[in-house]
């Protein structure tokens, strides 16, 4: 997350009233203001990598660590597979896949909870564009997901296996995920403000949904009378999405497509309508 600002520094915002309490407004002020968010995203990247003995390599050897751990207890230990001739490796990229996925959603959210508090010197020296500020963390998260997609692409085929014309449609997956991420970020950016013990909740709330969501084992193996709780959950869809596109090379579910988009938008209006309606009293609640 990006370093606080110190007093002599100022942000140069021209026009960012915002203009319209409709999500679409809040789109196309992210537009509007594309240079300064790009600014605040380069930022918060070289803050978490740079200094550091790896570097940006952090965001690569963090989730090969948490492989290892995860494919020695669930396959190793536990005996969790696809099928019963199914080898290490393809439960490993079974399970990268999921990691790839869920690190980003969850980093991304938890960070992003945060974001209006951890830059409340912006809200009463500047005349900012807040949304910026859930909306960099998010965007930051999503580079670092793309970074790990292609080294599990480059995995794929070291393991002998092959890539389809499907993969080209991950890009715009990871779109829709941005925008389901970002409308919870702003909802709980928004919450943060009034109720600092939110980041907790947060972190606890993840967890659960991490070992509801079949990050860590097949789809098929969720007991029956739960079907309709893997339904309801967007990140099973997300990551079944994913998983399609890029192991199976072959297209999703429309359904799941469908529940996925649908929910992103949701989240998107509800949340971005939310901040805009609560933003102009945060500097009176920190």
């Amino acid at each position: 997350m990006p370093q606080s600002k110190s007093e002599n520094e100022t942000y140069h915002v021209v026009g960012s009233q915002i203009r319209t309490g409709h999500a679409s407004g809040g789109v196309f002020d992210i537009i509007k203001h594309r240079d300064l968010l790009w600014g605040f995203v380069m930022r918060d990247l070289k803050h978490r990598y740079v200094g550091g003995a790896f570097g940006v390599l952090w965001t690569i050897v963090t989730p090969l660590a948490e492989l290892i751990i995860y494919s020695f207890v669930f396959h190793g230990l536990m005996g969790v597979r696809f099928q019963p001739t199914g080898g290490w490796e393809n439960y490993a990229l079974f399970l990268f896949s999921g990691m790839v996925t869920w690190l980003s959603f969850s980093d991304g959210l938890s960070h992003a909870s945060s974001s209006v508090i951890s830059h409340a010197h912006l809200l009463k020296k500047v005349h900012f564009p807040l949304l910026l500020l859930p909306a960099h963390i998010v965007i930051s998260a999503l580079i670092n997901q793309t970074i790990r997609i292609f080294v599990l692409l480059s995995a794929i085929l070291v393991l002998g296996g092959g890539l389809s014309w499907t993969v080209f449609l991950v890009p715009l997956v990871l779109c829709i995920q941005g925008i389901f991420t970002l409308g919870l970020s702003f909802l709980l950016s928004t919450t943060h403000v009034y109720f600092r013990d939110t980041k907790h909740w947060v972190s606890t709330i993840l967890l659960l949904w991490m070992f509801v969501t079949p990050v860590f084992y097949p789809a098929a193996s969720y007991p029956a009378k739960y079907t309709l709780l893997l339904q309801l959950n967007p990140m099973a869809h997300l990551v079944g999405i994913y998983r399609e596109l890029i192991l199976n090379s072959s297209l999703p579910h429309p359904n799941s497509c469908i529940i996925f988009l649908v929910v992103s938008l949701i989240s998107l209006f509800v949340g971005y309508s939310v901040f805009h309606h609560h933003q102009k009293k945060f500097g009176d609640y920190v």
